[in-house]
């Protein structure tokens, strides 16, 4: 009887060790697979297209100009789509998403619910220039970040957002 409790008090510990180590290993896997740059990137990234979305939400009942809410819904669509593309890749390097903005970019979206017509029209799309001229240099500097996929994501959205600048400042002008 000794004997077989001996044993099974030694098969035990030898399932406690093993479960250990796979422990261990397991924790080594989730690991964010990018550096402190490339998570800061991502922050920045997500938090800017949440708040175009929500920017832009704001036009469709606070503007009469065609074109500011036709762009309002492109920027909507295009920005809902980079979300999802930036919470896949943050996924797959295991990174946890957020899914919040800062109170500098929250208190753009108050400010913009507190204009009317073509004060608001004109404060929307000065804000849209100003954001995208920071994500521009964002973008930049990602697309030298040493996680290749980090850096091809960077380099593919690029061209996007500079050509919504381009859009942003044509109905800039048309507005003054």
């Amino acid at each position: 009887m000794k004997r077989i409790a001996g044993v099974l008090l030694g098969l035990v510990a030898l399932v406690l060790v093993l479960s250990c180590q796979d422990n261990k290993r397991a924790n080594n896997y989730n690991k964010p697979l990018i550096d402190d740059e490339g998570l800061l990137f991502f922050t920045h990234a997500a938090e800017a297209s949440l708040t175009s979305v929500k920017a832009s939400g704001l036009v469709i009942s606070n503007s009469k100009n065609l074109q500011v809410i036709q762009f309002a819904k492109l920027m909507i669509d295009e920005h809902t789509r980079l979300a999802v593309d930036l919470k896949k890749l943050q996924t797959d390097n295991f990174i946890t998403p957020k899914d919040s903005i800062n109170a500098i970019h929250q208190q753009i979206i108050v400010d913009l619910e507190k204009k009317r017509a073509g004060i608001f029209d004109k404060t929307y799309i000065q804000e849209v220039i100003n954001e995208y001229e920071q994500q521009i240099i964002l973008f930049n500097a990602a697309s030298l970040n040493k996680n290749i996929n980090v850096a091809d994501f960077a380099k593919k959205t690029l061209p996007v957002l500079k050509a919504h600048l381009d859009s942003a400042k044509v109905i800039s002008l048309i507005l003054k």
